[in-house]
């Protein structure tokens, strides 16, 4: 019996620690873009968005596009 109790309380671990690693990994995937972009504009490089007189209103509708186009994704996949 105490196996048995040991088992389930074990498994209902795995299924708490599988749903939190599930989050991270979303919020994770969330992000990576918007580092790439921040990335990019890190670097002490001549970008094209520079001289443009909306290169910074692109770039943050880009990232906000990013985000929203990840989040839709992962509800219709139900994983967020």
């Amino acid at each position: 019996y105490v196996t048995q109790v040991r088992e389930s309380y074990e498994a209902e671990v795995d299924i708490s620690l599988n749903t939190t690693m599930k989050i991270f990994t979303v919020v994770t995937t969330i992000f990576l873009p918007l580092t790439l972009i921040v990335g990019w504009y890190g670097m002490n490089l001549k970008m094209p968005e520079y001289g443009w007189k909306y290169g910074y209103l692109f770039v943050g509708l880009l990232s906000l596009t990013c985000i929203a186009g990840i989040i839709i994704f992962f509800k219709r996949k139900k994983w967020f």
